[in-house]
């Protein structure tokens, strides 16, 4: 809440600060003179100009002159305490004759009003600051809660529409940095015409301290300016909280205070690729054959080892056969960079390096594990299908990238994924899902061996490790607790179910992208007769460490 607007009342009278009106005295004629009378006519009075007189409109106040005007002379009359002070009758000024002035011609009565001091209003700050007369004053005033953002849905699935990072944005494009359908000001009151503010934008060089508000703007960012680096830009945003009308009095519903500046991780991708010749000899195009132009530029002689690197994306880019060779034929295909490695099946332990998923996707039924700084690219509308989790040793990180899809899967009814792990996977973008092994469910048959100290194997863990996420969707979804069923015996002792696996071990922290945790299903208890200490399995948790969401 902050001071929205001061409305100013005073106590005293302050000379410089009246303020007048010159009105025509109704007329009570006698002998073709004007009659006022002066016996309410307070002591007080300002003198001031005809000129002044005529400029000043402002509400009515106290009569405390009488103008009477012959051609432009401007003839005055003060009141003492009622009574007239009566100037020279032979200079043809008013002379007063008992409780009345009469004037030669028709009569002006200036009435003023105190109006305070003047209060400069900064719509920008909301603040209201005035220069501090000769008297007390009493300031009221009116105070002005914080903008909102809009909402969607009802309960208790209602969503604040707050600004959110777009996903797969490229350097160098005019691809909005905010992502659609998101950053939605509310409505003023009831009112469906007017917002409670305006949107405004920075892009800043830190996470936790704003830009200037000079620096903010309504413009959406977008990535037109952001340098081709796969740079991670913190855009800030607040709500600029808008004033009353023009004309209409400040009130709770229509005046808003600006809100607190928040920030957004966005991750901008690469605008540079490369280019691969696959000729017969990698040197065919520098052996003088063809020459590549890349936006009207020969970069013939940047090719090497048949690889062109670092053209951004919407050049255009020519191949045109020397004199003395012809093409028969130019193929085109998008592929993955020479820079990383393709996955396969027989790739379980990722060192340090750059992997991408290859076409068609890949499924692993054997566990893997990750050291030291990898990179892996989930190549667009591919799926990478973990089903037996994955570790990340102490130390290592693993930075998911690209807008395909990772499944990672813990063991069902089997611990084998579950392997230390302490290290840390970032997600950019892509869609990410996690799912904790289901727990081994039990079913105790009639035998005296069986009713006694059965429990099943809990589920595995899916990532064995920290997980940041910086773009993306992430969905975390622990496994479901095994099952008991002790009813075809008469009675059983300490026997339980498996438990769910976690999706994930460690902690998690969310600055960006979208974020789902959802703990798994307890399993069912199928009792016998004498049961003593038997239950089913519990549901494993999405997150076994902490959750920190700082979007």
């Amino acid at each position: 809440m902050t001071l929205a607007l001061l409305l100013t009342a005073v106590t005293g009278a302050w000379a410089q600060s009246y303020e007048a009106k010159v009105f025509d005295v109704p007329a009570s004629w006698e002998e073709d003179n004007t009659h006022i009378s002066a016996a309410d006519l307070p002591k007080d009075f300002v003198q001031i100009t005809k000129d002044e007189a005529k400029a000043l409109a402002v509400p009515d106040g106290d009569v405390v002159l009488v103008y009477g005007f012959v051609g432009e002379n401007v003839l005055m009359m003060a009141f003492d305490n009622g009574t007239a002070i009566p100037y020279d009758d032979d200079d043809g000024a008013p002379v007063a004759r008992g409780n009345f002035i009469m004037f030669q011609t028709m009569a002006k009565v200036c009435y003023t009003t105190p109006a305070g001091p003047k209060v400069a209003w900064n719509a920008s700050t909301k603040t209201g600051t005035f220069s501090m007369p000769g008297s007390d004053v009493v300031l009221t005033p009116i105070y002005a809660k914080a903008a909102a953002f809009a909402t969607t849905g009802t309960e208790p699935d209602v969503k604040t529409l707050l600004p959110e990072a777009a996903e797969g944005v490229i350097a160098g494009t005019d691809a909005s940095l905010i992502a659609e359908g998101t950053g939605i000001v509310a409505f003023a009151g009831t009112s469906t015409d007017v917002t409670q503010g305006t949107l405004m934008y920075a892009i800043g060089t830190s996470a936790t301290e704003a830009p200037a508000l000079t620096a903010f703007s309504a413009t959406v960012p977008t990535a037109k300016d952001i340098a081709d680096d796969g740079a991670t830009l913190y855009v800030w945003y607040y709500i600029q909280g808008a004033d009353a009308p023009d004309g209409v009095a400040a009130t709770l519903d229509n005046t808003f205070d600006n809100t607190e500046p928040a920030c957004l991780t966005v991750q901008v991708l690469t605008n540079k690729f490369d280019i691969q010749f696959n000729a017969a000899n990698a040197n065919t195009i520098e052996a003088g054959k063809a020459t590549v132009t890349v936006g009207g530029t020969d970069k013939t002689g940047d090719i090497t080892e048949g690889k062109l690197e670092g053209v951004k994306m919407g050049s255009e880019v020519k191949v045109k056969a020397n004199t003395g060779y012809k093409f028969r034929k130019v193929e085109v295909k998008k592929g993955i960079a020479p820079a990383y490695t393709l996955l396969d099946n027989t790739m379980t332990a990722w060192t340090a390096g750059k992997y991408a998923v290859p076409a068609g996707g890949l499924t692993y039924s054997a566990a893997i594990t990750v050291s030291g700084d990898v990179t892996l690219v989930l190549t667009d509308g591919e799926t990478l299908t973990l089903n037996k989790g994955i570790s990340l040793a102490e130390g290592a990180t693993l930075t998911v990238e690209g807008n395909g899809t990772m499944n990672i899967n813990g063991t069902n009814n089997s611990t084998a994924s579950t392997v230390a792990g302490t290290g840390m996977l970032v997600l950019t973008s892509g869609t990410l899902n996690a799912k904790g092994g289901n727990g081994d469910g039990l079913i105790i048959t009639d035998s005296w061996l069986d009713n006694e100290n059965n429990i099943g194997v809990s589920g595995g863990v899916a990532i064995n490790g920290n997980v940041t996420v910086n773009g993306g969707t992430v969905t975390a979804t622990g496994g479901n607790g095994g099952i008991l069923d002790t009813s075809q015996i008469a009675g059983g002792y300490n026997n339980h179910g498996g438990n769910g696996g976690a999706a994930i071990s460690g902690n998690v922290t969310v600055n960006a992208g979208g974020w789902t945790a959802t703990n798994g299903s307890n399993g069912t208890y199928t009792p016998g007769g004498d049961d003593n200490g038997c239950s089913a399995g519990t549901g494993g948790k999405a997150v076994a460490g902490t959750v920190t969401d700082n979007r």
